[in-house]
């Protein structure tokens, strides 16, 4: 069996992008500087390799600050 490169797909809950828009709102406004996102890498075991890999992006990505594992590596980077 040969290692081959799988794309990174993405899976970001709706609650998400309700909570960046409120932020972006309330308190940014115009500031563009970058900011913490909580997101989880997903390795899923499928026959198709572009369903293999995933990072989860859920409704509390811009305020959770803890680390949680389920079996997944948890990542946290700048949007």
């Amino acid at each position: 069996m040969a290692l081959k490169f799988a794309p990174f797909g993405s899976e970001i809950e709706l609650p998400f992008y309700d909570n960046l828009s409120q932020s972006k709102i309330d308190h940014d406004k115009l500031d563009d500087s970058a900011r913490r996102v909580l997101g989880l890498y997903e390795p899923r075991v499928t026959s198709a390799p572009e369903e293999s890999c995933k990072m989860m992006v859920l409704g509390n990505a811009l305020t959770s600050e803890e680390y949680v594992y389920f079996g997944s590596t948890l990542m946290k980077d700048r949007l």
